[in-house]
């Protein structure tokens, strides 16, 4: 039988194993985000893995490759459709801008400015800039720069996508392994814990859903009324887009306002682009508004048991302090930290944990 360590040298080795979590976790701290988005992209695809795994009675490998190919089609086919959307937006906006330029030019800067009797150029003093501009986009470390980002990207894009898969392929012995680890007589208790947490994310991913469809919904009946081309189109892309919190509305509300400068209203007779320009930007924003100050926090709320005032103040704080990906997932995390704390202190008091739970 093996001499069994002291109660000094236990808390030694479980001081020392804290500490070089810690050091790992804080070199390893780049790679936490893609491995959250794994995770969270195995845990919302591993229902319907699981299902068709029952229902078809088809190799679980052969589930998670088929539904994972279709789900990298959709975004991929959705990436498309806003890129295309985005870049012919675009184009048409430079090219309006550079005519408003060029009339501009014409206008007043191809003619002296008589200031005093005193004929002046306007074109010494407005020289061009893109005569500036293009040598500094041609310099090598901007092109390497350029480079190493992409680059860069594309390699955490590889790890999520890798990562995914195998989550999804081994989810079940992945969770035993965990379970494994655990001390006798503790088993159950870890297994209870991951029930809740679990149920917890789920309802969460409920709450998301009913949001991501009411928003959609607002979005395309209000694009609807005031005559913008394409209401269905980005009431979708509202939906889609808006678990991505403030950047997803932000480019949906950036494709919209470009869409109406150039289209105008089909049912309101607004002369001018540009003012129908500025009530999209007004309407839509107002939607965003509604739902962050209150549909988000009331449905998140009535979701998880938690106060609305929580909720938006998780929200608003993450997204200040630490980026979008921490405000997606702030609100499950903290109900999750909250049922181990919870666990942990009736545990310290000697109280059963599972008895008013």
């Amino acid at each position: 039988m093996s001499k069994p360590w002291s109660r000094s040298t236990r808390y030694l080795v479980l001081i020392l194993a804290l500490i070089t979590s810690a050091l790992l976790f804080y070199r390893a701290r780049a790679l936490l985000g893609p491995m959250a988005v794994s995770a969270l992209l195995a845990f919302v695809l591993n229902p319907l893995v699981s299902f068709a795994h029952e229902r078809m009675k088809l190799r679980r490998a052969l589930v998670v490759l088929l539904v994972y190919l279709a789900s990298l089609a959709g975004i991929v086919l959705i990436g498309v459709v806003v890129v295309q959307v985005i870049s012919q937006q675009t184009t048409s906006l430079v090219a309006e801008f550079q005519a408003m330029l060029q009339q501009i030019q014409r206008t007043y800067l191809d003619h002296p400015w008589m200031v005093m009797n005193i004929p002046i150029q306007p074109a010494l003093l407005f020289p061009q800039a893109s005569a500036e501009i293009a040598p500094d986009l041609l310099q090598a470390d901007v092109i390497f720069q350029i480079f190493q980002a992409t680059t860069t990207n594309f390699g955490w894009i590889l790890v999520v996508i890798v990562t995914t898969y195998y989550l999804l392929l081994d989810w079940g012995k992945l969770r035993e392994w965990f379970f494994s680890w655990l001390p006798e007589g503790y088993e159950a208790d870890g297994r209870r814990l991951y029930e809740e947490i679990r149920h917890v994310w789920r309802r969460y991913f409920q709450g998301q859903l009913r949001l991501s469809v009411i928003v959609g919904f607002l979005t395309a009946v209000g694009a609807f009324i005031i005559g913008l081309p394409g209401a269905v189109v980005f009431g979708i892309l509202a939906a889609v887009f808006d678990v991505l919190l403030s950047v997803g509305p932000a480019i949906v509300i950036a494709i919209a306002t470009a869409v109406a400068l150039f289209t105008g209203s089909t049912t309101l007779p607004i002369d001018s682009n540009l003012l129908f320009a500025l009530l999209v930007l007004a309407v839509l924003s107002l939607i965003q508004m509604f739902e962050n100050i209150w549909l988000r926090p009331r449905i998140m709320s009535s979701s998880l048991n938690i106060h609305p005032a929580i909720v938006f103040i998780a929200i608003i704080a993450s997204l200040a302090l630490a980026g979008v990906l921490t405000a997606l997932v702030i609100v499950p995390v903290i109900v999750s930290v909250g049922i181990i704390v919870k666990y942990i202190y009736f545990k310290l008091f000697e109280m059963d944990p599972w008895e008013n739970w």
